[in-house]
């Protein structure tokens, strides 16, 4: 039988998934469009009744086409109908209200000046009446002794005044803007600490409260039992999903081993869930009827653990799959698993639609994908003679077969690759496997003082040697390959790269190893043009970092990047506005010097000495204060560009007497007020400016 011919579901889904990603990209309504759905349905309905028509083959290719354009359609309205913004009673569309009714969506989370939560807004006040709303809104609240007692479903009144979010600031940014709006939100405020009252009225799920209460208990359990530290917290990002206590540097540790994936739970850890009562189980599948008993036990253990972890999206997601994957081997006679993959992606996108857009949803299918369709086939060509390598093996073919399927893609979204994820996983997938195990059986036996200390020690020590093991990883010279840059075709072509290589290995067909020398061909041809591209660049950047300077030179693959020693020592502030921009430029070689008076560095592309920048022609001056010279100048200073930085006590007039140049820029170091005031001593002079707290970075390529 054709393979293709034993995935229906795949072939209903692809264009199903088309609609859905038309809508999202395109962010427009159909008009009518239920007539158009109306009008292709009696189309396929006529085409059935019409017996001329069904009984020839050769006319097979309209109903598919019908029912293509069917499916394409449904994907796209679904999408609308799950858009927030497109209804009508969504809160934004009420320009004058003040006050809000609103329910905490989610629990909250301590950020370093404020806590954050996800609001729903169930109504505003308008001209003195309450209008029910809809949409959902994030909220930054002061830190008090009363916010951080907000919890899922609290109900409270504010007085905001909500903004749309803004788009990313620096290029290559993380886009926050567009990641929110695929959870259905688009305006966030900031409430500070007078502006709001708890009503004392919770109105959250109760499952979704039970199932935070019940996380809430077992990390009460663990600290119980004396597990502390990163121990704490990786231990309870492993099991729970709850990784907001992980530091910043054994999270980088993680990434660059390759295991980052095991502190984020979702397929890996609801799999191993799986395969661990899938095999406690196994003697059911010895009677008559065994299976059919085994299946609701399983289906409760899967859903059960995902009630500990807080039910959160990601783990909703695995075990919805791996439900389709438990009721389809119930009646495995007559079912196919990339066919149960595509009923359980189309199901879940029939639930929420902007799944498709979160990359764990992407990677989690992937991955999935790649073991299913690639790990038998590696772990075939060698069958090991003893248990022990035997399993080595087992895990070796399983990570080489989710890394084929989900590297690409890592490319793509992070810019690198971790050399050594073979060697992290053979120790990260059983140390996982076991830390699961004994967390779960802390939960149970956690409150028996002895056996619960007991556990809670090895617990602790699993997690320590989980710890270290990556850590050691991570510091091995060339653990991780930094700074890739590949577009969405080059995505693409990889991906097809993978397939035909394997295909020819598999078939040992030529027109596959032809066909995949041209897929390299047209990939070393697009990096060949990009690295040219590169070669020629140069660039001046000021970025938009809220109280920072921060400014590139870049020439090449080199940039001098001038900032203030705080950017500069944050890792992590440094990776989410910077660096994704080197990753995309191709830029490898970072000189880093702290801005400032004493700043000084030269080389044949750019002279720096204190305030004064001359790069590529261009001349700069950095200002943070007049010169204190009392004697009139004989001439002025000669720049092309003057950054007012660090909020100098300068008047735009003052300032053109001892300069001559052609624009002068705002950095994000200045306060609004001063901005502003700038701005319009500017416009009275006809002045030229540019505000990066306004306008976002400046770029100017030379």
């Amino acid at each position: 039988m054709n393979f293709w011919n034993q995935i229906p579901f795949l072939r209903l889904l692809l264009p199903f998934l088309a609609g859905i990603l038309t809508a999202i990209y395109s962010g427009k309504q159909i008009e009518s469009i239920e007539y158009v759905l109306f009008g292709i349905f009696i189309l396929i309905a006529l085409f059935v009744l019409i017996k001329r028509l069904n009984i020839y083959y050769k006319y097979s290719w309209i109903y598919g086409t019908f029912a293509t354009a069917l499916l394409f359609f449904c994907g796209f309205q679904i999408a609308i109908l799950n858009t927030d913004k497109f209804k009508p009673v969504h809160f934004s569309k009420f320009s004058d209200a003040g006050l809000f009714y609103v329910k905490a969506n989610e629990s909250i989370l301590e950020k370093e000046k404020s806590y954050k939560v996800s609001l729903i807004v169930m109504a505003v006040k308008q001209n003195g009446k309450w209008v029910e709303t809809s949409g959902k809104a994030m909220c930054y609240f002061k830190k008090d002794s009363i916010s951080k007692n907000i919890r899922y479903g609290d109900c409270m009144v504010l007085k905001a005044k909500f903004t749309e979010v803004k788009p990313p600031q620096n290029p290559a940014e993380f886009n926050y803007k567009r990641f929110l709006s695929f959870h259905n939100i688009y305006h966030q405020t900031y409430i500070p600490s007078g502006n709001w009252m708890p009503l004392g009225i919770n109105e959250g799920n109760k499952i979704i409260r039970y199932s935070i209460s019940l996380r809430e208990s077992l990390l009460n359990i663990y600290k119980k039992n004396n597990i502390t530290g990163q121990e704490l917290a990786v231990g309870s990002a492993l099991v729970l999903g709850y990784d907001d206590k992980i530091d910043h540097d054994l999270i980088s540790a993680y990434a660059s081993s390759g295991a980052l994936h095991v502190l984020s739970v979702s397929g890996l850890h609801v799999g191993i869930i799986y395969v661990i009562f899938n095999y406690l189980l196994l003697f059911l599948d010895k009677f008559k009827h065994g299976k059919f008993i085994k299946m609701p036990l399983l289906l409760f253990l899967l859903w059960f653990y995902a009630t500990l972890t807080g039910l959160s999206p990601s783990v909703l997601r695995s075990a919805a799959m791996f439900s389709f994957i438990v009721i389809a081997q119930t009646w495995k006679y007559h079912t196919n698993i990339f066919n149960t993959l595509a009923v359980s992606c189309f199901a879940l996108l029939m639930y929420n639609p902007y799944l498709i857009m979160e990359v764990g949803f992407q990677l989690s299918y992937l991955a999935v994908l790649g073991i299913v369709a690639i790990q038998p086939w590696i772990y075939d060509r060698w069958q090991p003679k003893t248990w022990l390598i035997d399993q080595v093996w087992l895990i070796t073919s399983v990570s080489i077969a989710a890394q084929l399927a989900t590297f690409p893609l890592g490319l793509l979204y992070f810019h690198q690759f971790p050399n050594y994820f073979l060697f992290s996983n053979l120790i990260v997938i059983p140390l996982s496997t076991l830390i699961l195990g004994y967390g779960l059986l802390l939960f149970i036996l956690g409150n028996i003082s002895a056996i619960g200390i007991t556990c809670g020690k090895i617990f602790s020590g699993l997690v320590w040697f989980l710890n270290k093991s990556v850590r050691v990883v991570d510091q091995t010279p060339g653990a991780l390959m930094q700074g890739i840059s590949i577009n969405i075709l080059e995505t693409w072509i990889i991906y097809s790269l993978v397939v035909l290589v394997i295909t020819f290995i598999y078939k040992k067909q030529a027109r596959y190893f032809f066909t995949s020398l041209g897929s390299i061909i047209l990939l070393l041809s697009l990096q060949t043009i990009e690295a040219h591209s590169i070669r020629k660049q140069k660039a001046i950047i000021v970025y938009n970092i809220p109280g920072i300077s921060a400014y590139d030179f870049i020439s090449g693959e080199k940039t001098v990047f001038l900032a203030d020693s705080f950017l500069i020592n944050n890792p992590g502030k440094l990776l989410f506005h910077i660096r994704h921009n080197w990753w995309e430029r191709s830029v490898t070689r970072q000189e880093m010097i702290g801005a400032g008076k004493s700043a000084a560095f030269y080389d044949p592309d750019i002279f720096i000495k204190n305030n004064f920048i001359q790069f590529s022609g261009k001349r700069v001056a950095v200002i943070s204060a007049l010169p204190k010279i009392k004697s009139p100048i004989s001439q002025k200073f000669s720049v092309d560009l003057i950054l007012l930085a660090k909020n100098p006590k300068i008047k735009i007039k003052d300032l053109k007497k001892w300069y001559d140049f052609k624009k002068v820029i705002f950095d994000s170091s200045n306060p609004v007020w001063k901005t502003e005031k700038w701005k319009k001593e500017c416009e009275e002079m006809k002045v030229g400016f540019y505000s990066v707290s306004d306008s976002g970075a400046y770029i100017e390529e030379l």
